[in-house]
């Protein structure tokens, strides 16, 4: 086969502009992250720390839901039915547990949503569409690295006391998890553990 028929039949890949469009509007909505910082979006609107969080995590729902209507191809194959789904036994389980050692001042009821959703939103976002968005240009192992990477940076950046390179471990830490999330996205394909797992550790440690 000819040079130009190879190129004639290889899948048409994304142009870098795209791709860099993509990853600043990654992190535009990672900005928008329920309970992400301090002063967010739901500060706007209240100063009352539970209506905040329920703002910022409606609106992070209505955007996540738009997300997935326009992204329908990507969302079927990240959310197909397989036996990884058995999985969320975990979340319920703990979810049913959690009102017997729930600790935090928001109510437990609206702990469970904003973390349902803001669980979901950051990984859709991240191991999911930015994922599948970066696999169009980049191969398997420079999607892995860059993945991490950015979900590292939109935590340095957006909480630098905690992440930024300066902290030393914890920054590996977020680094290394970033690394662990990518892998698992494209050994399984779908999202289903890593939100199962995501969440699991949200509610038990509460």
């Amino acid at each position: 086969m000819s040079e130009e028929q190879a190129a004639s039949v290889a899948p048409e890949r994304i142009p870098w502009s795209i791709l860099v469009a993509v990853v600043l509007a990654w992190f535009g909505l990672w900005y928008l992250t329920p309970g992400l910082l301090s002063d967010g979006a739901g500060r706007l609107v209240t100063d009352d720390a539970a209506l905040s969080t329920l703002f910022e995590t409606v609106l992070a729902l209505m955007l996540a839901i738009g997300l997935v209507l326009a992204h329908r191809g990507y969302s079927r194959e990240l959310f197909a039915r397989s036996r990884t789904c058995w999985f969320y036994a975990l979340p319920i389980a703990t979810a049913i547990a959690l009102p017997f050692h729930y600790g935090l001042e928001l109510p437990v009821a609206l702990y469970l949503f904003w973390m349902t959703v803001s669980v979901f939103w950051q990984d859709y976002l991240t191991f999911g569409l930015l994922q599948k968005y970066l696999a169009e240009r980049l191969t398997t192992s420079m999607v892995l690295i860059a993945s991490a990477v950015i979900f590292w940076a939109g935590h340095a950046i957006f909480l630098p006391d905690a992440f930024a390179p300066t902290r030393g471990l914890p920054s590996l830490a977020i680094l290394a998890l970033g690394l662990v999330l990518a892998s698992l996205r494209i050994w399984l394909t779908t999202l289903h553990v890593i939100l199962a797992l995501h969440l699991t550790f949200y509610f038990v440690f509460a």
